[in-house]
This record gives structure tokens, C-alpha cells and sequence, in this order.
């Protein structure tokens, strides 16, 4: 088990906030996806030393079409969810409690506007078509929409979740500056509640556009 090796053998802590999550040595926080464990639509209950309930909506999706392997030092690998996974549990997990999940507007944020530089090859490789209009796109807007698309590829099976999603975006999109979710991204990025939505709005066409609609 992942937790067990990193806690064991790499120095990491665990969490008292969170059974999910593991503190590096550097003091950083990891999640741990519970891959592998019994998945339902409402949540599941874990524990290690006590017991956390936790809700699995994406889990399964993410598992199946939105991780890649990682291969570290000495032969270990491990699953890994890619950026617009991550995005993908993030929207949800604000969804289900935005009252405590601020951190994850701004966690999406940073990933917008990095997206690009640590994901070059495959928006390249897989979304060059997006470059036609480049005089009117910007790159982040470029990024936003490649993450929309890739986010489609991971629930298009999910009819259910793909629209849950384009529901979360929308909403957000149209409460603007009543958004807390917009709101949390503009004191993450010290920018504008416009631009904010703008990216969302490029998220959600990526989004719609893959999955055939306008």
C-alpha cells in the first residue's frame, strides 16, 4: 500500500486533518486517491487508524482514463492522476462542500496558469489545432480549454458526471462576483473576477466542444 511504503520507509507524516493525505519531509501535502478501494456513488468509509468517510464521485473515471505511471528511483511506481484529473476531483470536491474546500479554486488557479509550461508536449501533440486562432486566444485560455477537453475524455463514459460538471461551471460562470469559487481563484492570483470566469468559460468549451455540443 502507498501510504504504508511512504510512512515506512520515505519519512512521510500523516495527516491529522485528513486520513487521505501525507506530509513530505519538505513539509509538503500529498493525497492519496483511494484507487483500488470499494467504490460507490455516495462515499465509502475508510480508515487507517480511524475511520474517514470520503465521497468517490470521479474516482473511478479518474482510475480509469485519467491517471498515468510514474516510475521513481529503485522500480517503484505508482498511479499518478494527471492535472485535468486533479481539476476534474477538485470542481466536485468544492461542489459538495464549499464551506471548507476553498483551497481547491485556488488550487485550479495555479494549475490554469501553469498548465501550459508543464504540459507543453501534449498540448502540442494532442491540441494543436487550438493554435488556428491564436491571435485571439491566449495561451492560459488555450490551457483552460485543453483541460476541458481532457476532462471530457476522462467522464465521457459518465454521462451523469459530464453533466454535473458542465452544471458546476455554469453556475459558478453565471454567479460572477457572487461566486465563492471565482472569488477564491481572484485572491489566489491577485487578477480579476472577469479573467477568472473567462477561464472557466474556456474550460467549459473545451468541455462541450468534445463531447459534441456548442
Amino acid at each position: 500500500m502507498v501510504y504504508n511504503y511512504l510512512v515506512k520507509h520515505k519519512g512521510f507524516v500523516s495527516s491529522s486533518a485528513n486520513n487521505f493525505v501525507v506530509i513530505a519531509p519538505d513539509k509538503t501535502e500529498v493525497d492519496l486517491l483511494p484507487f483500488g478501494a470499494l467504490m460507490m456513488e455516495d462515499g465509502l468509509v475508510l480508515h487507517h487508524e480511524v475511520r474517514t468517510a470520503v465521497r468517490t464521485n470521479g474516482f473511478m473515471e479518474v482510475y480509469h482514463s485519467g491517471t498515468e505511471e510514474v516510475e521513481l528511483l529503485k522500480g517503484h511506481s505508482f498511479s499518478v492522476a494527471t492535472l485535468p484529473a486533479i481539476v476534474l476531483l477538485k470542481f466536485i470536491a468544492f461542489d459538495d462542500r464549499p464551506e471548507r474546500r476553498f483551497k481547491d479554486a485556488r488550487d485550479i488557479a495555479n494549475i490554469i496558469s501553469h498548465y501550459f509550461d508543464l504540459q507543453t508536449d501534449i498540448v502540442y501533440d494532442h491540441h494543436s489545432d487550438l493554435f488556428s486562432d491564436s491571435e485571439k486566444t491566449t495561451i492560459t485560455e488555450i490551457a483552460a480549454i485543453v483541460i476541458g477537453r481532457e476532462m471530457y475524455r476522462i467522464l465521457q463514459t459518465n454521462t451523469q458526471l459530464y453533466q454535473r460538471l458542465k452544471n458546476i461551471l455554469t453556475g459558478h460562470i453565471a454567479k460572477f462576483e457572487h461566486s465563492s469559487f471565482l472569488r477564491n481563484m481572484v485572491l489566489e492570483t491577485g487578477t480579476t473576477i472577469t479573467l477568472m470566469a473567462r477561464y472557466l468559460e474556456c474550460i467549459l468549451q473545451g468541455l462541450t466542444k468534445a463531447a459534441g455540443g456548442v
